[in-house]
């Protein structure tokens, strides 16, 4: 199973990818312990690689760890989904309002607003989450705070997880994300300043309450009596 997608460039960067996936579709399920011998068995490479898969997910955020703890796939739980959003919120809020002062769209955040329904055509979740993902990192980093930035880029690895599960759950269609990603575009392209921050607030708390909806009703049906 691990095997089939074992095509990147390098070998830690094939590992780091087919766990990666394995995550996000739940295949390894959220709260399952990641050490580095379990990862070098599952895809029959040396520790070496496996560490180093590891590490790098770690610091993507699509694992977490505690200090001298084994890696964990994440648990995203209400009060997580609750956080992460609302943590996005501050953060592009503040971008967007900086962005669209110059009136400018960052060539690479078009580009991947067009990709993203690309991949929405052929019901690739993972691809369309990367491109929405890059999305927004190409609006943050045009900001121009390297710090801004940084603290953006750790918390992007979960928002990809929730992302991916959102669209398996058909919760937001890709139309409605391409259009409200249309309306934060078209207001920084007219130096619309409070309208891009309106508008990538929408889009965010939009996201945030369904999966929490979404959450609520999973919890209600694993909680009640067979």
């Amino acid at each position: 199973m691990a095997d089939r997608r074992l095509s990147a460039v390098s070998l830690v960067d094939a590992v780091a990818e087919s766990l990666r996936l394995d995550v996000i579709y739940r295949e390894i399920a959220p709260g399952a312990v990641l050490t580095e011998q379990f990862v070098a068995d599952r895809f029959t490479v040396a520790r070496t690689t496996a560490k180093a898969a590891v590490e790098r997910l770690v610091a993507d955020g699509f694992l977490q760890r505690a200090m001298h703890r084994s890696a964990r796939a994440p648990i995203l739980g209400a009060d997580d989904i609750r956080d992460l959003y609302d943590t996005r919120i501050l953060l592009e809020v503040e971008a967007l309002r900086r962005v669209a002062r110059s009136g400018s769209v960052p060539v690479q955040a078009e580009r991947h607003a067009l990709e993203l329904m690309v991949f929405a055509n052929r019901g690739d979740h993972d691809g369309m989450a990367g491109c929405d993902v890059a999305m927004h990192r190409a609006l943050v980093e045009a900001a121009g705070s390297p710090r801004l930035t940084r603290m953006h880029a750790t918390i992007m690895g979960e928002a990809h997880i929730c992302m991916v599960q959102v669209q398996d759950r058909n919760l937001l269609h890709a139309q409605v994300i391409d259009s409200e990603h249309k309306v934060m575009l078209d207001a920084v392209a007219g130096a619309e300043v409070e309208a891009a921050a309106a508008a990538v607030r929408a889009h965010l708390v939009r996201a945030r309450d369904q999966l929490l909806l979404r959450h609520e009703e999973l919890s209600t049906l694993e909680s009640s009596p067979v």
